[in-house]
């Protein structure tokens, strides 16, 4: 299942980094207001995800420097590392080599554990994901799919009043 994701704002970077030198509660709360936007599709995430670990292999007691960090399946660990997020960091194309700007706002699953459950696909471990949860990706692009009309609404919204807001800062100064 195909799911875009892509909604693309001219100048909203710009925009934000002008509100936080004017007013940094402001521009807090537009962070807080995304995170609001968002948050059904976390909690939906979250739910989507095993109790315990997804293979038998993640329950074990891993030991070394990769092998714990990789396999171990920890419920708590795995569920707090789905958060909304802000971002105005340059990342690098590799098909030309420059630098682009990629996203402002976003959903992020850091874990190693979560890229190997929610994308895994290649070898025995990514057939065995597969066959008890399905095709990658098994829970944030699902959650979202389920609320993307909604949440790409009211982003929509949030990125105007960040415009207006703007706007009118730039005509006080």
């Amino acid at each position: 299942m195909a799911v875009d994701v892509s909604m693309e704002f001219s100048g909203l970077k710009e925009a934000l980094k002008e509100i936080n030198t004017i007013d940094k509660k402001l521009r807090r709360q537009i962070t807080r207001d995304f995170k609001q936007i968002v948050q059904p599709v976390i909690t939906d995430a979250k739910t989507m995800l095993p109790s315990g670990a997804p293979l038998s292999g993640m329950a074990r007691s891993w030991t070394g420097k990769s092998g714990a960090d990789i396999m171990s399946w920890s419920d708590n660990r795995v569920k707090k590392n789905i958060s909304a997020f802000t971002n105005a960091k340059k990342v690098k194309v590799l098909d030309s080599g420059n630098k682009q700007n990629l996203g402002v706002f976003g959903i992020k699953w850091k874990s190693p554990q979560a890229t190997i459950f929610d994308m895994g696909r290649e070898g025995v471990l990514g057939q065995n994901l597969t066959n008890r949860f399905g095709n990658p990706s098994r829970v944030i692009y699902r959650a979202y799919a389920s609320a993307s009309s909604n949440v790409q609404t009211q982003v929509k919204e949030l990125v105007n009043k960040v415009m207006k807001q703007t706007n009118s800062a730039m005509r006080i100064k």
